[in-house]
């Protein structure tokens, strides 16, 4: 089949080549309407990271504890509603004295934290000692991060 051919074949048969490529131009127009969303949201991802730990203060008269620490690895600012401990089925435990510094507007890198000295997790005794406890984080959105960190039984 020489070149001669194919080209007197596509003369011949014009319109079945034309359908071929409008066919092809809605494909490849799809695809770039795909890729342009994908890319406008780009900036507006929302990640939060949240982690837990344990603290030592450097001061002997001071206690050391446990750390709820939310970190915002998104694209935007969220606004944190609650940070703090979770213990399944419904029972969220926040520390009341550093709440106002939990409640706040993340930007982007941006973290916050509770702290529970060892007289708050003694409140934990209320509870089942066999039941899960999760580091738990709420935004105003709704958005619920939780991070199992252990037993409660662990943290008596």
């Amino acid at each position: 089949m020489n070149i001669n051919n194919i080209i007197e074949w596509c003369n011949s048969n014009s319109g079945f080549i034309q359908s071929i490529l409008a066919a092809l131009t809605v494909i490849i127009s799809m695809i770039a309407i795909f890729v342009s969303i994908m890319t406008a949201r780009i900036p507006y991802k929302k990640r939060i990271l949240v982690t837990s730990g344990a603290y030592i203060d450097l001061d002997p008269f001071k206690e050391d504890g446990l750390h709820v620490t939310c970190i915002n690895c998104g694209n935007r600012p969220i606004h944190i509603r609650k940070l703090g401990l979770f213990i399944k089925p419904n029972n969220t435990i926040i520390n009341i004295k550093t709440i106002e510094k939990s409640q706040i507007k993340l930007n982007p890198g941006d973290e916050t934290a509770q702290y529970f000295n060892t007289k708050d997790l003694k409140r934990l005794s209320e509870f089942n000692h066999s039941k899960k406890l999760y580091a738990y984080v709420e935004d105003f959105e709704g958005t619920v991060k939780r991070k199992c960190i252990g037993k409660v039984r662990e943290y008596l």
